[in-house]
């Protein structure tokens, strides 16, 4: 058996009656996520886990082409070239400027038998800038180590050991890694002063005391009565990445909030918002989220490359017949008072075979779940929900 790993990390997404799209999938990783794990704090990376599977439909064909073109939405999914033009621009966009830290990286590693077909490494290595590299499977645990060691990097050291050793052996056949790394300072940053310890109500039943920041100032704010929430905006500094917070009114409203989110394009949610004085409370969150991915990409339609019918003859330049063998996704965040810091990975393993306001401060008290993404007008980068302390 020969594999390929993939590496993921995603973010929650939210609604709006005025900006809904086709169904996309940050909305359906999202309801696939959290339907498993309502209770768990959850992070994933759309952009992660995209680009991971783009990297493995470069090398797909037939069904398993079809498949997941249609899975990532590929506008002219015939035309591989555009596809890894799309993505290129998604890489040059990532880029760190200011005080703000933003890294996409791809990596492709191979056992030292393969090596990546003409057509496959002008797509995904000269386009898509995944650099090639190959390694002996045979010895697991030295290139375990080395694949974790480059995540880690990539990362700030905040996913770590993604791979384990005992995943890799003599039979795999490649390593398809993607990483993503987040940092920024909020452009209105909390005080530390501000900050004291309140309830959070996990439940209308549970409680836990928190650090809760706040401040007042001018941010963008949404009342959705669809939703039965409202929602703030809060930006960066030195980049056009935000937060955007959701709130359920209710304490128990995060499953039914979480349900309505369905076919909405989160990115373009913030045109619905005005600028209004609002009164934040949000408290400070730190945490990570495993999740395999194989059981939620076979609920969006994603299942050949994972059977004996897998076809990725365009992949390897020699004519070895190989399929997916585990698909693992790895997120962090951190958010307090200076800012945000998150990061995630992406592996696949292939084996052989709104309305107007009136004058006011808009109170918003984060003191109950709630979901949280970090995008900017076009791509979500993360998105998840906090549940519990």
């Amino acid at each position: 058996m020969n594999g390929i790993h993939l590496l993921l990390l995603i973010i929650t997404a939210m609604a709006s009656c005025d900006y809904v799209a086709g169904q996309t999938m940050t909305t359906q990783l999202i309801q696939s996520v959290v339907s498993a794990q309502p209770n768990e704090n959850v992070i994933v990376s759309p952009i992660s886990i995209e680009t991971c599977l783009a990297l493995a439909y470069l090398g797909a064909e037939s069904q398993t082409a079809a498949e997941l073109a249609n899975s990532l939405a590929l506008k002219n999914a015939g035309d591989k070239q555009s596809v890894a033009q799309k993505f290129r621009k998604l890489f040059e966009k990532t880029k760190s400027v200011g005080s703000a830290t933003f890294r996409l990286a791809n990596r492709i590693y191979l056992d030292e038998r393969f090596h990546v077909s003409t057509k496959y490494n002008e797509l995904a290595v000269n386009q898509m800038h995944a650099n090639a590299e190959n390694v002996r499977f045979a010895d697991a645990t030295a290139t375990a180590a080395a694949i974790n060691s480059w995540v880690e990097a990539e990362t700030d050291n905040k996913i770590r050991g993604l791979i384990p050793a005992n995943s890799l052996d003599a039979n795999t056949a490649l390593v398809l890694v993607n990483a993503l790394y987040f940092k920024a300072k909020w452009l209105n940053q909390f005080s530390n002063h501000s900050t004291a310890k309140r309830e959070f109500h996990t439940s209308a039943a549970r409680k836990s005391e928190v650090d809760m920041m706040k401040q007042t100032d001018t941010f963008l704010y949404g009342d959705f009565k669809e939703l039965d929430a409202t929602a703030v905006e809060m930006k960066y500094l030195d980049t056009d990445v935000s937060m955007l917070v959701l709130l359920p009114k209710s304490v128990d409203g995060l499953a039914s909030l979480e349900a309505k989110l369905k076919s909405v394009d989160l990115a373009k949610l913030s045109a619905a918002m005005r600028t209004e004085e609002v009164n934040i409370q949000l408290p400070k969150f730190k945490f990570e989220f495993d999740l395999d991915l194989k059981p939620v990409l076979a609920q969006l339609g994603i299942t050949t490359m994972f059977s004996d019918k897998a076809d990725f003859s365009s992949m390897l330049a020699e004519k070895e017949k190989v399929a997916v063998s585990q698909a693992q996704h790895k997120a962090f965040i951190e958010v307090n008072e200076s800012g945000t810091e998150a990061a995630a990975a992406t592996y696949l393993k292939i084996v052989p075979l709104s309305a107007t306001f009136a004058q006011q401060t808009y109170q918003f008290v984060a003191d109950h779940p709630f979901v949280f993404a970090i995008k900017d007008n076009e791509n979500v980068y993360f998105v998840g929900h906090v549940t519990h302390f």
